[in-house]
């Protein structure tokens, strides 16, 4: 699922980079991405995900580095956060990057009850 998510998640800060605003995107949107997602990779393999998750986040640190100055602070309306103006830089880091540290957390959690 992070994996999956990735390439979109640039995709929206890309958008955002370039003063685009960023429509149509709600949590019910993405709860339909993930359980469509889930519904489409239910026999993928745990080597599989990690392979694609190794991909998908060394390409996602890529693109981000290439992002100028001016690109991250850009601010553009956000749809998944009522409208209200978000800088590329935000985005990326309140999603792309928060979003595999937020299921790691989650993880660790379940594994030592």
């Amino acid at each position: 699922h992070v994996a999956n998510m990735y390439p979109i998640e640039l995709d929206v800060a890309k958008s955002v980079a370039a003063s685009k605003a960023v429509v149509g995107v709600t949590w019910d949107a993405v709860a339909q991405i993930n359980a469509q997602h889930s519904h489409d990779q239910a026999s993928v393999t745990k080597q599989q995900a990690i392979d694609l998750l190794r991909k998908n986040s060394r390409d996602a640190a890529d693109a981000v580095r290439k992002f100028s100055d001016e690109e991250l602070d850009n601010a553009a309306p956000f749809s998944l956060s009522a409208d209200a103006p978000m800088t590329a830089q935000y985005v990326i880091e309140d999603h792309a990057m928060r979003h595999s540290f937020h299921h790691l957390s989650k993880i660790r959690a379940a594994l030592k009850k």
